[in-house]
């Protein structure tokens, strides 16, 4: 692989190692795929926590300081195009930080293994996928109307779901 495309090579293999890391989600599936990344954890010590506050984190940090570093030949617009928003940014940084700190406390407090797939948040937004789905172009619903929203989704149910959110929960996973 040539050096133009090494630095794509590294986010692909960075991103790839997160995303493992964050989906695990079975005791046997890192067999199968042969991933350790896929590995549930039962080691507080587990490296890829280190991994992700150092490397993953550091890489991000490392990138962004690049971009900033570059001068005054590129104005603040296409800075910010070549980093992911700051939102992600943000969002990955609390990710990180809050697996590294909950995996070792729930090991500690005497689970024998963490599945950090089950931290995910799909099933909250879905829900707000639901609430949106259901108010069509009304941004900001009153407390009455997402009250009713509300109500319709939990009358509602499994018989006739609302599928115009952007994500798709666990119970839908035939449906994609």
């Amino acid at each position: 692989m040539g050096d133009e495309a090494s630095e794509t090579s590294k986010l692909c293999e960075m991103m790839n190692k997160f995303f493992g890391c964050m989906n695990v989600q079975s005791l046997n599936e890192y067999k199968t795929r042969n991933n350790p990344d896929v590995k549930p954890y039962t080691d507080v010590n587990d490296e890829r926590l280190d991994w992700l506050q150092t490397d993953f984190l550091s890489y991000l940090n490392t990138w962004k300081n690049n971009i900033q570093q570059r001068g005054n030949n590129f104005t603040a617009t296409a800075k910010a195009k070549m980093f992911i928003s700051w939102q992600i940014f943000e969002g990955f940084k609390i990710t990180a930080y809050s697996t590294v700190e909950v995996v070792p406390l729930l090991l500690h407090q005497g689970l024998g293994y963490v599945l950090t797939e089950r931290f995910c948040q799909d099933v909250l937004e879905e829900y707000f996928g639901y609430q949106r789905g259901m108010g069509r172009r009304a941004e900001n619903p009153s407390l009455k109307e997402f009250g009713y929203n509300a109500n319709a989704i939990a009358s509602q149910g499994q018989l006739a779901p609302i599928i115009q959110g952007n994500v798709v929960g666990r119970h839908h996973r035939g449906r994609r």
